[in-house]
């Protein structure tokens, strides 16, 4: 499986970390001597931009990608009259800005030296218009996925290759702990569709997702040593540089992301999976 690492820079300490001295009982604190502050380093900033590849397109995935394929499933679904009517970029989750930067691109770090944690959370992906929101989830092991029915139709959606599918009217909600890096998909089935949200997850947490304008932020990435540094999504090639930010330093990237020859195997990705 693809290996994308992710991590995220904890600061703690307790008084021992603070550089003083205890007080002595019955001791005045103000004639204690005032010792050094402690050392801290400044967080290291890494931001930049993911651009499509010169000469490629966008790509996407195939009709039967965007629903849950299911024993008893319903021919020509279609989406409830309240809704708005498909579009192409139904099925391009990665989105093109007018610069050639790509919106929707999962970045991520590895080949640190401390891998750090963080406790879990909760990630909600909602049916909204009759289709799923974000279509990208990037969450790590141990993180709760939360899925909410927001439209007034009885959607049937499920979490990654499980046969079984829930139905949620408006406002129900379907909980799934989130046991083991993967790539697994949020899709519905047996009725109508409700679009297609890709759910990575991580052992660990320090990643972005591209914004809306392909701009991406680390704001406290790992410091002072050599670190690989990748952009990736389902249906795109993994990219990789290495690169070394100073503690206090704010250095600025371009990774060039190159879509796959053809739309991934569902449920499974082509692209090995960002595991460790």
């Amino acid at each position: 499986m693809l290996r994308v690492l992710c991590a995220l820079l904890l600061l703690s300490g307790g008084c021992d970390a603070c550089g003083g001295k205890p007080v002595a009982r019955g001791a005045d604190p103000d004639d204690e001597p005032i010792g050094a502050l402690p050392v801290v380093a400044a967080p290291a900033v890494l931001e930049g931009v993911v651009r499509l590849a010169e000469g490629a397109a966008l790509p996407s995935y195939a009709a039967d990608q965007m629903f849950k394929k299911v024993l008893q499933q319903v021919d020509h679904a279609v989406l409830p009259d309240s809704c708005a009517p498909p579009k192409t970029t139904d099925r391009q989750p990665v989105q093109l800005t007018a610069e050639g930067l790509l919106a929707g691109m999962l970045v991520a770090a590895s080949d640190f030296s401390r891998q750090p944690q963080r406790p879990p959370m909760l990630h909600e992906v909602i049916i909204e218009d009759c289709r799923l929101t974000p279509r990208l989830v990037v969450a790590m092991k141990g993180d709760q996925l939360r899925v909410r029915n927001g439209v007034d139709y009885p959607f049937m959606p499920a979490y990654g290759d499980t046969p079984v599918v829930r139905t949620l009217i408006r406002g129900q909600t379907y909980d799934t702990t989130l046991e083991k890096a993967s790539v697994s998909p949020v899709l519905c089935g047996f009725t109508a569709p409700c679009g297609r949200a890709d759910v990575v997850v991580m052992l660990h947490p320090v990643y972005v997702i591209s914004d809306a304008q392909g701009k991406f932020r680390f704001e406290n990435f790992p410091a002072g040593e050599e670190v690989k540094l990748s952009a990736w999504h389902p249906l795109f090639r993994e990219v990789a540089i290495q690169v070394r930010v100073a503690p206090g330093e704010t250095k600025r990237v371009e990774l060039i992301a190159t879509p796959l020859a053809a739309p991934p195997a569902d449920p499974a990705p082509a692209t090995p999976a960002p595991t460790r």
